[in-house]
């Protein structure tokens, strides 16, 4: 006889077993038309939103928020509960459940009978499964409710294993006021998490759920206590716990007062919550001890910051390898009200002064314009309109390139930009991940450089960070559990290491006062920046592991004599520095296999000429950086008796003598000599009848093809145009041509002045060698 046969006279045979089968089998089928056809289960109710809990990458709880419905939930796995708690639950309030089809009808007819005895309901007699159908869809407690519950249940059971149900209890149960489940319940009761819970401690989360406002430690010690003792008690009469762990138990304080949420990094955590919307738990980028150290120095600093009327700063920490942010401070006081401390500065956007400068000159040394010894123009300029001038108002006629970053020149950093490309400028930030450019290039044109955009600390510190990568741009990571990004190549490794070598000099203007003299202050690169109407103070520094940028001002945008980059955020960038490394730094960059070191002319930067007299090192891109041989100094021959230098063709019977002259391009030569830099070569014998050559005039006013338009409101011999010129050095008389005609002849530093007439003008200007240039204006 087969199986089936046997089970078939078996069942037969029995008619209460043929009955309860068809019974059960009926309910079931019942069951399954209301779980997927009439009836179908609220899942969205069985998984809430969840509280939102920011963890640092070493796994401290920096900041936490409640639900988007105001709730304090933490879902936890299963196997991430103590198992005291899952023990003490299941001995408590459902031995069965492993056995049952989602409800006890033992159970259920136990505590009905019991609850007429009594004339109210003294039992519950569901499973946790029915709690779970309950607090999925809340009822009044009648026969109607019940029966809902029963079918839930046993929906609930076709639908789900029984650990899927053990673990959706424990992150729906109450455990008072606006706490639910026992991830939230064990950390703002006990501070700690669910898997960690003590048996004292779960017996008081097995007890809350029944009765979650009147068991709550922090409202009732006394019934807390005693209900826990009773759970505790009843886990020893079933065996669940041996006595010497009931007498440990009984001996353990309970907490009276609810866990303070954390609030650290209040700034970073709102940037994450917003970044990962819904995200329970977010394990951030961030380093407590950095976290910890930079709000400490950010509280110490503003008090004296304060004093200056600044109110605000705010500073990022960011790991040059990975491109993980370490700290971030968004302002000193999040819980400053009066001065807008809940503003994340580290996000807003700003004028960044003079802090986009190194990039410019990154792109210079990658094109091979400049080098860091060649010598720049410091001088007035003028483009359409537009005129450069130092933070000092003062000119310097001729520097360094290295000396122009490290003095933050304005002049020679536009000359430079205007040179490299704007649009070639503009293309490099938004590649360094700059998004806060929100207008074409040519919008900003060339004070772009100077600051007339705007930037955020973050992105400007990425940026810096970028330079210590070598030129690969890598985004900002917040999350450990996002891959890091990919890094692009924005700028060449010889490029940024040039420039990085000339920020780290420590011997430069804007060190702040003792810093200079500070034993065992580690070697860092960096920049700082103060934007037009002392609004903005920033500090950005850099070395192979770290990129600190502060920046400091009020949001408010009330400008302070105080906000200077190297006076107000230098210091706190270089003592941030400092902690980093409390015993001592131990590795700087590299030198790229294409850099080298030349030798160079000392007063022009340029590869020697064979009549330089001073030399100097210099470090280079081999096959980039320029090449131009030194053109000003040149041997001449002196007639010992008049001063004159003479010729080849003047020279003969003459006692003469060899001296090294410099000859300056007119404009540089104007500019020197009246600054008394440079003697003026020697004038040429007047009776020479040789052919000059060199450079002729430059004319530097009016510019080429420039408009001028009479104003019929002042009088004409009010308005007047200024005739002006740059001539070698050894010129003695400058003549101006106006239409063809001879204007004046004046001294080659002098200006002519020219009361215009309508009409289109030609303007020459001749040397006293006879060597002259040209231009057209006009006159409306």
């Amino acid at each position: 006889m087969s199986w089936y046969r046997k089970l078939r006279t078996w069942i037969t045979g029995r008619r209460w077993v043929r009955r309860t089968a068809i019974g059960a089998l009926g309910f079931a089928l019942v069951a399954s038309v209301c779980n997927w056809i009439i009836f179908p289960l609220p899942m969205d109710k069985l998984h809430r939103p969840s509280a939102t809990f920011v963890y640092s990458r070493d796994g401290h709880l920096l900041n936490c928020f409640t639900s988007s419905d105001r709730y304090w939930r933490k879902p936890v796995k299963l196997e991430q509960i103590s198992p005291h708690l899952i023990t003490s639950v299941l001995a408590t309030e459902d031995r069965w459940f492993y056995w049952h089809p989602g409800f006890n009808p033992i159970a259920l007819t136990e505590a009905a009978i019991a609850n007429a005895r009594a004339g109210k309901s003294v039992r519950g007699g569901s499973t946790i499964t029915m709690q779970i159908a309950r607090m999925m869809e809340p009822k009044e407690r009648t026969v109607g409710g019940k029966f809902i519950e029963i079918l839930r249940a046993m929906q609930l059971e076709l639908r789900f294993s029984k650990r899927q149900l053990l673990e959706i209890y424990f992150n729906l149960a109450p455990y008072g006021g606006n706490i639910e489940g026992v991830g939230a319940a064990a950390y703002l009761y006990f501070d700690k998490g669910a898997e960690k819970l003590s048996l004292s401690e779960a017996a008081v989360l097995t007890a809350l759920p029944a009765s979650p406002t009147q068991f709550r430690p922090d409202k009732d010690l006394a019934r807390c206590t005693l209900r826990r003792n009773k759970v505790l008690g009843h886990l020893r009469e079933v065996g669940a716990i041996q006595e010497e762990d009931y007498q440990q138990a009984l001996r353990e304080e309970i907490p009276t007062n609810r866990v303070t949420p954390a609030v650290a990094a209040p700034h970073f955590c709102q940037m994450a919550i917003a970044a990962y919307p819904g995200k329970g738990e977010i394990k951030s980028t961030l380093s407590y001890r950095l976290q910890m150290m930079c709000e400490n120095l950010s509280r110490n600093y503003q008090s004296e910051l304060a004093a200056k009327g600044i109110q605000n700063l705010s500073m990022v920490v960011l790991d040059n390898k990975t491109g993980d942010l370490l700290a971030m401070i968004g302002s000193a006081d999040f819980a400053d009200v009066n001065h807008q401390g809940q503003v994340n500065g580290a996000l807003a956007p700003r004028s960044p002064g003079s802090a986009l400068k190194p990039f410019v000159y990154a792109l210079g040394f990658q094109k091979g314009i400049i080098s860091p010894a060649l010598k720049v123009e410091d001088l007035p300029v003028n483009y359409a309109g537009y005129v450069p001038v130092n933070y000092d108002e003062q000119f310097h006629g001729i520097t360094s390139v290295s000396e122009a970053l490290i003095q933050s020149l304005n002049v020679p950093a536009v000359n430079l930009t205007a040179k490299v490309g704007l649009k070639e400028f503009y293309d490099l930030l938004q590649a360094g991940g700059i998004t806060t450019l929100d207008r074409k290039y040519n919008q900003y044109g060339l004070p772009i450089i100077l600051g007339s955009c705007e930037v955020n600390l973050l992105q400007l510190s990425d940026l810096y960070s970028t330079l210590a990568r070598g030129g690969e741009y890598l985004p900002v990571r917040i999350c450990k559990s996002d891959q890091p990004g990919q890094p692009s190549r924005i700028l060449t490794p010889e490029a940024c290491y040039l420039v990085t070598e000339i920020m780290a000099d420590l011997k430069r203007p804007d060190l702040p006062a003792s810093w200079e003299f500070t034993v065992g202050m580690p070697k860092v690169a960096w920049k700082t920046g103060t934007s037009f109407g002392r609004k903005d103070a920033w500090a950005i520094g850099f070395d192979p592991d770290y990129t600190v940028g502060v920046w400091a001002g009020n949001f408010s945008a009330e400008g302070s004599v105080a906000i200077v980059g190297a006076e107000i955020a230098a210091p706190l960038m270089l003592e941030v520095f400092g902690q980093l490394y409390p015993e001592g730094q131990t590795k700087w960059f590299q030198i790229p296999p294409n850099v080298g070191t030349r030798t160079v002319c000392a007063s022009t930067g340029k590869l020697p000429g064979d009549d330089c007299p001073d030399l100097i090192a210099e470090p280079y891109i081999m096959g980039v950086s320029p090449v131009d041989k030194c053109t000003v100094h040149k041997i001449e021959r002196v007639d010992a008796k008049t001063g004159y230098s003479v010729c080849r063709f003047c020279s003969a019977g003459k006692a003469t003598h060899e001296v090294i002259a410099e000859d300056w391009p007119p404009r540089l030569a104007s500019w020197m000599s009246q600054k008394g830099m440079i003697s003026l070569l020697p004038r040429h014998n007047p009776e020479c009848r040789g052919v000059s050559g060199g450079e002729g005039p430059v004319i530097t006013s009016p510019e080429a093809d420039a408009v001028y338009v009479l104003r019929g409101s002042a009088p004409t011999k009010y308005q007047h145009i200024m005739f002006q010129a740059s001539l070698a050095a050894d010129c003695r008389e400058a003549h101006w041509f106006l239409d063809g005609q001879l204007y004046r002849t004046v001294s080659p530093d002098s200006a002519v002045f020219y009361q215009p007439v309508a009409g289109i003008h030609q303007l020459m200007c001749v040397d006293s060698y006879g060597r002259s240039s040209s231009i057209s204006f006009r006159v409306e």
